[in-house]
């Protein structure tokens, strides 16, 4: 995560795989830039603690992180017009600018930036807890967003999509939120793995 926003979050130990909310009842946001998926399969595992939110959004190199220093949210409408403002050709088509997986409750929320959309009935919709890995493929060829948990895959929370995305987690103190990611490899449905 090389892009941290808002004033609760930082990396834990040093470590850039790995963060940690630091405000009391206050969210931040961490992006992991430097990794923009433009097409094919990409597949990562988030190990959490708490309950954080985790997505994709669209690349932002132009976004001024230091400029929110306080609660920051990627779904916060205070902020789609900064957001807005970054768009690029890159993004392509979809108007999913950004989805996430709320791991309390298992529900979804995307956005165009303009309006939100709320989805607590998608397909596999299920809880995590502290403890558990959560792993999300992105397959920009089929476009398309699934969810794992624990090596399960739970389902597809969104299609439509198309562009360019990279990874990102939203943390709360109040859940003593922690989230590490690492490139995984993608669970077969008998619970195996393939390289």
């Amino acid at each position: 995560f090389d892009v941290l926003i808002g004033g609760y979050i930082e990396h834990r130990n040093g470590d850039k795989t790995a963060v940690c909310a630091t405000g009391d009842l206050m969210c931040s946001t961490a992006i992991s830039s430097s990794y923009v998926m433009k097409s094919g399969a990409h597949y990562a595992e988030f190990l959490i603690t708490g309950e954080p939110y985790i997505g994709i959004v669209r690349p932002m190199p132009g976004l001024d992180a230091g400029a929110y220093q306080e609660n920051f949210h990627l779904l916060d409408n205070r902020f789609y017009t900064d957001f807005l403002a970054q768009r690029t050709d890159d993004w392509g088509n979809s108007d999913v600018h950004a989805c996430e997986y709320f791991c309390d409750d298992g529900g979804m929320r995307w956005s165009d930036w303009e309006n939100d959309e709320v989805d607590y009935e998608w397909e596999g919709m299920e809880s995590c807890q502290s403890g558990d890995t959560v792993g999300m493929l992105l397959n920009l060829d089929e476009g398309t967003l699934t969810v794992y948990k624990n090596n399960r895959r739970l389902g597809m929370m969104k299609d439509e999509l198309s562009g360019q995305y990279c990874w990102y987690v939203n943390l709360f103190k109040h859940s003593a939120d922690t989230v590490s990611i690492k490139r995984g490899t993608l669970p077969n449905s008998d619970g195996g793995t393939t390289t």
